[in-house]
């Protein structure tokens, strides 16, 4: 009798211990699932503000890259707060909302519901669809601020970056002064070398195994393009006419704008010619004979030779349809990774660029496609959590 008691004492204390080790996986699980029922609506309160407190939201200001910033900090509620949380620097990408996009601020809501102590930064330059050098360093201040916090453990901080701000947000884990740091980024929608994103937003080709494939690009991808490479075109005239030309493609891409492009100058014209190119083979030619100063912005703010200090977990996630950056970029990004970062990379079929949404068509086969594109993005959701949570 004594045997089998003590036989069952041990089998209970067995239990009990396995419950003790499932029971964080088991909330990350039930946060994860209570996530992902928040993503497809990111503009409208999902079942996750309904379950879990509301989170304290705190305007601060801090400086980065030389100038004020300001912010919002999304915390756990007080009534379940507690120090050393885990921190996450929300970086918005080209977004005329910027810091106070729906979909973004609703996301930084969940995740302080979850458990994160989120920062949402503004960036001018990205509100204002500029994307400069000076955002990376803005983005190491706003990491630098996060991890001092008291409430935050700066074991536990890493970087969630939408379309550019992703490869920004690597450049910035490329930062000496934090790279050691960055425990993870999340990247979605995001580049890797500035020449391939031109190539494909004037000619419509990517890259794909060696042979160029054509998928439709928006087409105010080129007209961004342009508009961001103004500031570096010597002639004011030509300077001037760009804008002209970039403004109206913007605003109606049908509209003619021959008169402004025939009284171009040099360099004005080949930025023309490279936006109006539409062969794949010829673009690289065309970019080579750029200036050394729009050269040297595409350089600097690519990733081949500036994610060499990269330490953080990158998990890469790419909509195959997308057509502002080609999934492609993201799978350079994965295989090119530093031996020091762990590169995870998902191709999803649910996302637009950084918008998601789940098809239901095509029957049971669809359906089936379908539950096994939210398992994919479940884990995606499961692995930002448990980077901070576990």
């Amino acid at each position: 009798m004594r045997s089998r008691r003590s036989r069952l004492l041990v089998c209970a204390v067995l239990v009990a211990v396995g419950l003790l080790a499932l029971g964080p996986r088991m909330r990350v699980a039930y946060l994860t699932t209570l996530l992902l029922l928040e993503l497809p609506t990111p503009e409208t309160d999902g079942p996750i503000a309904r379950r879990l407190p509301d989170p304290q939201i705190e305007r601060v200001t801090f400086e980065g890259a030389g100038r004020a910033m300001i912010a919002d900090v999304y915390r756990p509620a007080s009534g379940s707060r507690r120090s050393h949380r885990p921190g996450i620097v929300l970086n918005h990408g080209v977004a005329a909302g910027g810091m106070n996009d729906l979909r973004l601020t609703n996301f930084a809501d969940a995740l302080a519901r979850a458990g994160y102590v989120a920062l949402v930064p503004e960036f001018i330059n990205l509100k204002e669809f500029r994307v400069r050098p000076s955002d990376v360093d803005e983005m190491v201040g706003s990491y630098e601020y996060l991890e001092r916090l008291p409430d935050v453990n700066p074991d536990r901080v890493g970087f969630f970056g939408f379309s550019y701000a992703g490869g920004l947000a690597v450049l910035a884990a490329n930062d000496p002064c934090i790279s050691e740091r960055v425990r993870f980024c999340f990247l979605l929608g995001s580049y890797y070398d500035l020449r391939n994103i031109v190539t494909y937003a004037t000619t419509g080709y990517y890259l794909e195994g060696g042979e160029w494939v054509y998928m439709k690009p928006r087409h105010t991808g080129k007209w961004a393009v342009l508009r961001n490479s103004l500031r570096l075109v010597g002639d004011g005239t030509d300077r001037r006419l760009l804008a002209r030309i970039a403004n109206s493609k913007l605003e109606d891409d049908t509209c003619d704008v021959s008169a402004s492009a025939d009284s171009l100058g040099e360099e004005g014209a080949l930025l023309y010619e490279l936006m109006m190119n539409g062969d794949p083979d010829a673009a690289a030619g065309i970019i080579d004979r750029l200036s050394p100063g729009i050269l040297g912005y595409f350089d600097e703010l690519s990733m081949p030779g500036n994610m060499e200090n990269v330490t953080a977990r990158l998990i890469i996630v790419h909509g195959r349809d997308d057509n502002l950056m080609p999934y492609t970029e993201s799978i350079l990004l994965a295989e090119n990774a530093p031996p020091k970062a762990i590169a995870e990379l998902r191709i999803l079929e649910s996302i637009q660029h950084v918008d998601l949404e789940f098809g239901w068509e095509g029957g049971p086969a669809g359906w089936a496609a379908t539950l096994a594109e939210i398992g994919r993005v479940y884990s995606l959701m499961y692995a930002l959590l448990a980077e901070g949570l576990l």
